[in-house]
């Protein structure tokens, strides 16, 4: 599996930066991974909108969304030019069920809940979740492809459940939301510090950190998990990681 990050900010973008969204493509099979301010621009640089195969939203905030409401656009559009034919698929939580229900578009997307027991199948990649610490419904997802195990985490604070769904993950990429600086006990997100060490317990291959403040340097996130875990690196906009 091949790994783009198409953005890589929570909760608004840096300047000329994107919020939450990763390209994951295995053979002619394209997932994308949240859908945030910024990520279908950058993902019609590698693949077109009629490429994409399915949309993975880990969770409803805006900022690993809002793309969606130019994406149905998009396929409506194309739709009415007959340049598109067909439903993409989208699998996001059910709540808020409001805002679910905005993102339902019937004559665009095929909408599907995702829940702790939901295994879907895209290609050759093998796709399984797990429901996160967050104030909205958040779900990390596992993607088994080829014998190599992607584990993403959206985004959460800390929780015994990630590291123990991440076990043995070859790649995996963590809310690294805040610094230990500016942590409080009510963070919905992670620390790097925090990052570094639940990819230390679950034996991870690969750290990644993404969903960055903007105002914050990435190699003080850096060097604050590698103090723990080693083999770490920022999340990179429009860099490809092999899983």
């Amino acid at each position: 599996m091949k790994l783009t990050v198409l953005g890589n900010n929570g909760p608004y973008p840096a300047a000329g930066g994107a919020c939450s969204g990763y390209l994951l493509q295995s053979g002619n099979t394209n997932i994308l991974i949240d859908c945030g301010s910024g990520t279908l621009a950058n993902m019609q640089r590698i693949i077109s909108l009629d490429e994409l195969d399915a949309v993975i939203l880990t969770h409803l905030h805006f900022d690993h969304m809002c793309d969606m409401f130019v994406l149905r656009y998009a396929i409506e559009t194309r739709k009415k030019r007959g340049l598109y034919n067909r439903l993409l698929k989208v699998c996001a939580p059910a709540e808020p069920a409001e805002v679910y229900s905005a993102v339902g578009a019937e004559d665009a997307f095929e909408l599907e809940a995702i829940t702790d027991d939901f295994r879907p199948v895209f290609g050759d990649m093998h796709l399984s979740f797990s429901r996160m610490n967050h104030p909205w419904p958040d779900y990390a997802v596992s993607v088994e492809c080829a014998g190599k195990r992607f584990v993403y985490s959206g985004d959460t604070a800390w929780t015994d459940d990630l590291v123990s769904f991440a076990k043995g993950a070859d790649l995996l990429m963590l809310d690294a939301g805040f610094l230990e600086k500016d942590w409080s006990e009510s963070a919905p997100h992670m620390t790097a510090a925090q990052c570094g060490k639940a990819a230390a317990v679950a034996g991870a291959g690969k750290l990644l950190l993404t969903h960055f403040w903007p105002d914050y340097d990435l190699k003080d996130l850096v060097e604050e998990a590698a103090g723990i875990f080693p083999n770490v690196e920022a999340a990179m906009i429009m860099k490809e990681y092999e899983v």
